[in-house]
């Protein structure tokens, strides 16, 4: 299984690379994170990086070792980021959650939560489905045996979630992470301050509150994909994630690889960005939250909103599914 990142990387990329390297421009590593769309699997970390961190994430790599984690290993893995944090992860989330709290929609401006994903349930999408079972058929047959989920419902989340791979996420998960672990108060937030009503200052208490707990999420969160990158040996530059650090085909938050991750290729390694380990991932995921075959489709739907909890989300995902088995797509979801 093994390629290094160098080498999975195409040719004019790798060009880029080689430029980045000579002029010392560590900081557009990041960048070329999108290149692990085009692998299959992910790059083994390679020996001792002679660049060290920068000092911003020191607090990071201390409290990380501090917690039982590989010093040197740590560092190797910062030393890839850039010299500052980025202020879009925790900018997005604290923009989100004071719409949520202070700027609600007034009920009379509510619009109702559509059934399906617009644009998801079709035809041409069950076929990409189709397509991806018969290539990866012997994946999807043994997670079904081993886990119990039916091979349409899995192909239909994994769909759902990053077409089938097509979608997994441009900015390295650490970098993301980590700039949240980091971004304690409002007044890291830098532009994404002035995305907020002028008034925002009356309610600075409440955000002064709230950045470190959702930095501390972050940071349990990181702790799990530090772990991770360094149990399966991957290397950062190649796990890119959403805008939260989810990661990998079926974007699992890292806490949850050790808990549901599975090595359904059988390489001794846990890679989400293979298909036959995000398959049975997933499905092993499901499994433990209450999937088994004879289940209702009620509870297929409550399981569902284990993995997310939107109701349109679940409804989307066994509507394709159906379709993936030869049913009509629902004149609704059109």
């Amino acid at each position: 299984m093994s390629h290094t990142f160098f080498a999975m990387i195409p040719p004019l990329s790798r060009g880029v690379l080689i430029l980045a390297l000579a002029l010392g421009m560590t900081a557009a590593l990041p960048s070329l994170s999108c290149a692990r769309k085009a692998a299959a699997k992910p790059a083994r970390q390679e020996a001792a990086q002679p660049q060290e961190p920068t000092s911003i994430w020191q607090p990071l790599i201390t409290r990380l070792a501090a917690e039982g984690q590989d010093k040197a290993a740590l560092k190797r893995l910062f030393a890839t980021l850039p010299e500052h944090i980025t202020p879009a992860p925790m900018g997005r989330k604290m923009l989100e959650l004071y719409r949520s709290k202070f700027m609600p929609a007034k009920p009379d401006m509510q619009q109702p939560r559509p059934k399906y994903y617009k644009g998801t349930v079709t035809q041409a999408n069950a076929e990409k489905c189709r397509a991806f079972l018969q290539q990866h058929e012997t994946a999807f047959a043994e997670a079904e045996e081993t886990f119990g989920v039916p091979r349409h419902v899995a192909v239909s989340l994994l769909f759902v979630e990053t077409r089938l791979g097509a979608n997994v996420g441009r900015v390295s998960a650490l970098y993301t992470l980590a700039s949240m672990a980091l971004s304690t108060t409002p007044d890291m937030l830098g532009q994404w301050l002035g995305k907020l009503p002028e008034d925002y200052q009356t309610n600075l208490p409440w955000m002064r509150e709230i950045a470190p707990k959702r930095a501390e999420w972050a940071y349990k969160e990181l702790r799990a994909l530090t772990a991770h990158m360094m149990r399966d040996q991957i290397a950062p530059e190649s796990i890119p994630g959403s805008i939260y650090g989810a990661i990998g085909m079926c974007q699992f938050m890292p806490s949850n690889i050790a808990l549901y991750g599975a090595d359904g290729n059988h390489d001794g390694h846990v890679d989400l960005y293979t298909p036959a380990d995000a398959i049975a991932s997933l499905s092993r995921y499901l499994k433990e939250h209450g999937w088994k075959p004879g289940i209702t489709r009620e509870e297929q739907h409550a399981v569902l909103k284990t993995y997310n909890k939107s109701d349109t989300y679940a409804a989307t995902i066994l509507a394709l599914s159906d379709v993936v088995l030869g049913g009509p797509v629902p004149p609704d979801a059109e």
